[in-house]
């Protein structure tokens, strides 16, 4: 993922705030490091938590006069085959959401959101050339899925994964270059609440046949509503 990082701590009314722990983690040439403080978003009921961290700019990380920006990007696809197959033409992912922002220079149209308590250290810390960044992902796009792969495989194993990229581009839809760009693997998981008086699942189904005067009838029950993994 990259490396850990620790705010200061900070005195307020005489006691000491523990620091926050936060994750970074920056492009091979280090003109931008990304700056999150979790990597697992929880779907609460189709509430998502918002994906937001800051994006600390180096300024000379593009030149004067051009037309490249910096974008943060949040994907996420679905593999469904090997990924050395890639190579006969064969596409075995496939998109299922994208999202893009554009915080450098950030567009006076885009609508402010309210920072974080975590965002407003970071700034407060890296200074003015950090620069603030929210998701909000829908509740209807699924959560993070992986199949366990066969012992030994050394392919990517199937599932539904997220990432958040940050790069230099000229536009969203640019293949971003290696060297200024940042790539995070993240989770969207789902809680589900759990009571202990919740009734034990069962369901029963019959069925009749054309050529039979019997009917087949299956009845199904687990053991308990909410399996967690």
């Amino acid at each position: 993922m990259g490396d850990h990082d620790m705010l200061d701590q900070e005195e307020g009314e005489g006691r000491k705030t523990p620091g926050t722990r936060v994750f970074k983690k920056s492009c091979p040439n280090a003109k931008i490091t990304v700056y999150v403080g979790k990597r697992d978003f929880i779907d609460h009921n189709g509430q998502v938590d918002p994906i937001d961290g800051v994006v600390l700019v180096e300024p000379d990380c593009i030149d004067e006069g051009s037309d490249k920006k910096v974008f943060v990007q949040v994907l996420a696809a679905f593999r469904h085959g090997r990924e050395d197959l890639d190579v006969l033409g064969l596409s075995f992912r496939k998109d299922l959401y994208e999202d893009n922002l554009q915080i450098y220079p950030r567009p006076r149209s885009e609508p402010r959101y309210r920072l974080s308590k975590l965002q407003e250290r970071l700034i407060r810390k890296l200074g003015a050339n950090a620069h603030p960044f929210t998701f909000r992902l829908p509740g209807c796009i699924p959560s993070s899925v992986t199949l366990q792969p066969e012992a030994g495989s050394t392919t990517k194993p199937c599932g539904i994964d997220y990432e958040m990229r940050a790069f230099v581009a000229s536009a969203p839809t640019d293949r971003p270059e290696k060297q200024s760009s940042v790539r995070l693997a993240i989770k969207k998981l789902t809680h589900a609440s759990h009571s202990p008086h919740d009734d034990q699942p069962t369901a029963e189904v019959s069925r009749s046949f054309l050529m039979s005067g019997s009917s087949l009838q299956v009845e199904a029950t687990l053991d308990k509503r909410v399996s967690f993994n």
